[in-house]
């Protein structure tokens, strides 16, 4: 892989003998859904990947950019694969979806490598942090949907985390890179550690299907790092760091065993863990909580998936395409169906699991999103808790805002129940 520090100049060569990323996993049947949830952002006929501007934006890029870079490629002149989709167009060059975000994470490399690193002031180094996170958001972008046999998006993939590790070594935080034994491999993860002589206490992230582990350095430095709060990322099964295990029913297994080894990191407090769930993330948190309570103190849900989606064949019928490539390719399924997609999703419900029969021996905070099809009260109300059991309803709009206030509120409460 080029290193990121090369980004710049390999970026403007195009190449043209890579797949294109909608046309990887192979669809027996297709899928009528356009819209699932403000939460996964605007899914349209247009597109093949779901467009997620707002959320793209609460992660630090900058609003008109975001707009620009799918202006590029909405009105690129190449033909594309799926005349229904404007970012099926093949190969690495302009108008393609990877080819054009990265072209804007070199643009802020750029910036960043502009900076005269010799004599830095705190400005600079903020600006750098900042500059490497853009760069890597962008990245990370540009490697979504995140299909482990892209090798465009895997190459995405490495230039984020690269620029990620840049940002961090900017960052007014320490940073440490930790390695865990999970099936006879090691999964790589990073620990965020908020300003403190002291050990800390740390929340054990879950990530959602279309997340890399890098996408929450806000949610650390906006909301758990001024209370103390450390923050512990790993990716998901078959995604990132974790590719080479793929996800199973036993969606848990990478974390559990990041649990059980916890003990052995000296800056954290083993005794004092929370479990966050973003979206698919909060099906690993739920199943965890209720598996190894005696190692938490408690579990928080972002809009939790724990029942309703892997069983409902209506509501997986009505999933963009996308949304199901993704499970596909997480499962490990290079050609899938409908009906193959249901029977395999049905094993992952945690009540037909028998996990939901006894109620959670931690706390729980669920948060949920108005006109959320696949998240709803129903879904939060399955995770009953035997000391307390909250659920917060945000509305859509202005989800900008709502997010925010969301997101603090979880903070406000695991600062309580720590």
């Amino acid at each position: 892989m080029t290193s990121i520090q090369n980004l710049s100049e390999q970026i403007f060569k195009p190449q043209f003998d890579y797949p294109e990323t909608s046309t990887l996993i192979k669809r027996i049947d297709n899928s009528d859904g356009l819209s699932i949830s403000p939460m996964d952002g605007e899914s349209n006929s247009h597109w093949y990947r779901i467009v997620n501007p707002i959320l793209w934006y609460w992660r630090g890029l900058p609003k008109l950019e975001i707009e620009e870079v799918l202006s590029k490629i909405a009105v690129s002149t190449k033909k594309p694969v799926n005349n229904q989709w404007l970012d099926s167009i093949a190969g690495y060059q302009p108008g393609n979806w990877i080819y054009e975000f990265l072209n804007q994470a070199a643009t802020w490399q750029a910036k960043a490598d502009a900076i005269d690193k010799t004599n830095l002031t705190d400005i600079n180094k903020a600006n750098l942090c900042n500059y490497y996170l853009i760069a890597s958001e962008y990245c990370s972008i540009a490697s979504y949907p995140h299909f482990k046999n892209d090798e465009l998006a895997m190459y995405a993939q490495t230039c984020a985390y690269q620029a990620y590790n840049k940002a961090l070594s900017y960052s007014p935080y320490t940073i440490k890179e930790l390695e865990f034994k999970v099936q006879n491999q090691t999964v790589k993860s990073i620990l965020h550690l908020p300003k403190t002589e002291a050990t800390c206490p740390v929340v054990l992230m879950c990530n959602g299907l279309s997340n890399l582990q890098i996408d929450f350095y806000r949610y650390f430095n906006e909301f758990l790092a001024p209370k103390g709060i450390a923050m512990l990322t790993i990716d998901l099964p078959s995604v990132g760091h974790s590719r080479g295990l793929d996800l199973t029913q036993n969606s848990s297994q990478i974390h559990q065993a990041v649990l059980e080894q916890l003990s052995s990191i000296p800056w954290i407090d083993d005794s004092r863990v929370i479990l966050a769930g973003f979206r698919f993330g909060s099906h690993i948190a739920t199943r965890l909580a209720h598996l190894m309570p005696n190692k938490i103190k408690g579990l928080f849900n972002f809009t939790p998936l724990i029942h309703q989606i892997f069983v409902d064949k209506e509501l997986q019928q009505h999933l963009p395409n996308v949304y199901k490539d993704m499970l596909a390719s997480r499962l490990g399924l290079p050609t899938i169906s409908n009906q193959q997609l249901a029977a395999e999703l049905n094993y992952f419900s945690l009540k037909k699991q028998g996990i939901l029969t006894h109620v959670c021996l931690v706390p729980v905070m669920n948060i949920i999103f108005e006109d959320d099809k696949l998240s709803n009260n129903l879904e939060a109300k399955l995770i009953q808790s035997a000391k307390q059991n909250k659920i917060i309803t945000v509305p859509k709009t202005p989800l900008q805002k709502s997010l925010h206030d969301a997101l603090e509120q979880s903070a406000n409460w695991m600062q309580s129940i720590l």
